[in-house]
């Protein structure tokens, strides 16, 4: 598999990372969080267009007083609009120091890309929803996967028009239902036929995906472990039918490891299924967390990461890989 283009978008001195693409309107949007480091309180959202994918320019910021806003997700919803999700650690200062007193899934709607209405508060709090993906199944609206680390599971919901998120599922998956620890980071794919797939990180006991399977209305779901981690993932199918992962990954380096962002292809076996490594995109440090989408006969990758700074620096920078379809290898 041959990366095509290799594109820095966005550098400068900041933690720029957790990034997720889409398209509409005829253009490329990329968001991302910026902030002072991965886990610091001061975490602002950027979003980027493009008319061709080459050219990108800041067109929104989001930005709140003594608030994190944490991994920002784009999508097309079900009334047409460009959908911005995220996770609001709220703060208050507290004998010199910043206090988390909340912590809040939030949607905002655009019409154009350059601005977003305020806020909306949904699902549960400390619950972090994080992703949610329209539905083409008249049952829902939309399907999401909400993670709670003490819970030790995670919860499917399911949301309106009105991006009113309710409890689908209330132990979707988890360590006291299939003895397999901290289910967390996700992502959904709808194929034609309406059925649902769903992949989930996981890091705890033997740290591998899993692969979960169901058709409308989607409260009957097979899993089936994909024996590999995968961090922050995302699935995108090509119009030939093939599913692609993109995910970050450990692999064995001079007796510990190394964590970089790949490409696999997603494939059925006699015993369930299967991931094939593409490939590896340039990539090291704090890196990963892709967006991806089809367009124009090719496929866009954007991430972020560290290999061009020293490690001991929290500078990271965002990412866009073109991919030439007819590149890409079947199982």
């Amino acid at each position: 598999m041959k990366l095509e283009q290799l594109s820095c978008i966005y550098s400068n001195n900041k933690h720029n990372a957790f990034t997720d693409l889409v398209f509409y309107q005829d253009k490329f949007f990329c968001c991302f969080r910026q902030a002072s480091n991965h886990v610091s309180a001061d975490g602002r959202i950027i979003i980027l267009s493009s008319n061709d994918s080459t050219n990108w320019q800041v067109c929104c910021t989001v930005a709140e007083y003594l608030a994190d806003l944490r991994d920002p997700k784009l999508s097309i919803n079900a009334n047409g609009q460009l959908q911005l999700l995220y996770y609001r650690k709220r703060f208050q200062p507290q004998n010199g120091q910043l206090r988390n007193i909340a912590n809040e899934n939030c949607i905002s709607v655009s019409q154009n890309g350059l601005s977003f209405s305020q806020a909306k508060v949904v699902g549960e709090n400390n619950w972090w929803l994080w992703r949610t993906v329209t539905s083409p199944a008249a049952q829902v609206t939309s399907l999401g996967v909400a993670y709670n680390r003490r819970a030790n599971r995670v919860k499917l919901m399911a949301g309106d028009k009105n991006n009113h998120h309710q409890i689908l599922l209330d132990n979707f998956f988890g360590l006291a239902k299939y003895g397999k620890g901290y289910p967390n980071e996700s992502d959904i794919l709808f194929l034609d036929d309406d059925t649902a797939y769903c992949l989930l990180r996981r890091d705890a006991d033997s740290f591998t995906a899993q692969l979960g399977i169901a058709k409308a209305p989607y409260t009957q779901w097979q899993w089936f472990d994909l024996g590999e981690y995968l961090g922050g993932p995302k699935l995108q199918q090509l119009p030939d039918g093939r599913i692609i992962v993109a995910a970050r990954r450990f692999l064995p380096w001079r007796k510990k490891y190394r964590l970089t962002t790949w490409l696999f292809e997603l494939g059925k076996t006699a015993q369930g299924f299967k991931l094939k490594p593409l490939l590896e995109l340039p990539s090291g440090g704090d890196n990963s967390y892709p967006g991806m989408c089809y367009q124009h006969g090719k496929l866009f990758v954007s991430y972020y990461s560290q290999h061009q700074h020293r490690a001991h620096v929290p500078r990271c920078d965002i990412f866009l890989a073109q991919i030439a379809i007819d590149s890409l290898c079947r199982i």
